[in-house]
């Protein structure tokens, strides 16, 4: 942070103890002292800083040359107090008391009120400037700056965290506002090399609160898509029957005029039907059957001890039936479940219930029950409403 100078000091000698100290040094030194306390007194720091608040009430306004030293830039110029009240007599901002041990802000110059007024005063004629080097120095951006014009403060904007890294972007606020508005519209374009961004802090935050609106509103599409293929997702799960070992049992030479009624009632006396596939006039069938693992072979065996001769009869045929396993088990259930899937995804699609060729998705289903439609592909039929409702 910097404050502008009200004094030059280039021509002066300047003796501290007996050390004789050149003209260019002096000035060099003294320059720089005047600076770092005009900064501490000026308009934008001293309202802001509740140390120097308190010190000032302490003494009618003055402050021990001791007490100034605690700060650090002040500290890393020089630690002579006879340098530092000789090098402030040239302020027109500071005074220095008689005995050169204390310093206050002159009386005379009033410190601005501080309101949302002089803020804005502030803000009119200070720049947003990016593209320095982590590595810059604030003396060397103030010698940069101060190329321009009046300089009334630089604020060097750094990372929120532990190691406080300066962000390579400062808030230089100038004299004027026509100062601020011709550096941002002059040549510069870079700075050591570095291309430079150059903008009205006014206009910088305006950018700011455009980006973080966006921001949120792509967080808030992020995050109600997440939550919407979530739940796509837990729909599409629930669809998919989870695979349980040993409950597929496959039927063969099943008689010509059986249906998928006819099946599940000869096989509801045995076990808990959930789901069948069977083409009308075909003389195999897959049946499912509902419960723990095994429950096929418990449902044929129960359907073998209550036939006459271990021959499990339907009409006149005898009825053969193997309990799906392995592949054959593995490959039911892709199928089964890439079905399922499918239903899902035409369901989301069309809604449910919904007429379809002036004919509700129950009618039809009700047609089917029967197995009189011509297309014989297989078909999953469901427990609770028997048939696939495609």
């Amino acid at each position: 942070m910097y404050i502008g100078m009200s004094a030059d000091c280039k021509s002066e000698e300047i003796k501290s103890g007996v050390n004789e100290i050149s003209s260019r040094e002096c000035s060099d030194v003294e320059q720089k002292i005047i600076t770092q306390i005009e900064y501490y007194f000026g308009d934008i720091n001293l309202p802001r800083d509740k140390f120097l608040q308190l010190e000032l009430k302490k003494d009618d306004g003055w402050i021990p040359l001791s007490t100034m030293l605690q700060f650090k830039r002040l500290s890393l110029l020089t630690d002579d107090v006879k340098l530092i009240a000789s090098s402030l007599r040239r302020s027109k901002l500071m005074e220095v008391s008689d005995d050169g041990s204390k310093i206050r802000r002159n009386p005379g110059i009033e410190v601005p009120e501080i309101s949302l007024e002089y803020w804005q005063s502030v803000k009119i004629r200070t720049a947003y400037v990016k593209g320095f080097s982590e590595s810059t120095t604030l003396d060397e951006l103030l010698r940069f700056f101060n190329q321009f014009g009046e300089v009334a403060n630089v604020v060097m904007r750094r990372e929120k965290n532990e190691t406080h890294t300066f962000k390579g972007s400062v808030f230089c606020t100038f004299g004027d506002v026509e100062t601020a508005k011709a550096f941002i519209s002059n040549d510069v374009k870079e700075y050591n090399g570095s291309p430079l961004l150059k903008m009205m802090q006014n206009d910088f935050w305006a950018m700011k609160q455009r980006e973080q609106k966006e921001k949120r509103e792509a967080d808030r599409k992020a995050k109600l898509a997440k939550k919407l293929k979530d739940a796509e997702e837990q729909k599409r799960e629930a669809s998919i029957a989870h695979f349980v070992k040993g409950l597929v049992l496959s039927l063969s030479n099943l008689p010509k005029d059986t249906n998928i009624q006819k099946l599940k009632e000869f096989l509801k006396n045995f076990g808990d039907v959930g789901y069948v596939v069977y083409s009308q006039g075909d003389d195999q069938a897959q049946i499912r059957f509902s419960g723990n693992e095994f429950a096929a072979k418990k449902a044929w065996e129960a359907a073998i001890a209550a036939s006459a001769d271990g021959k499990v009869m339907m009409n006149d045929n005898e009825i053969h039936a193997t309990v799906l396993d392995g592949v054959e088990e593995e490959k039911y259930w892709d199928d089964f479940n890439q079905k399922k899937a499918e239903k899902f995804i035409r369901s989301q699609k069309r809604g449910r219930g919904k007429p379809q060729n002036g004919r509700s998705s129950r009618k039809r289903a009700a047609n089917n029950v029967e197995g009189e439609p011509a297309n014989k592909q297989k078909r999953i039929v469901f427990k609770d409403d028997d048939v696939d409702k495609d």
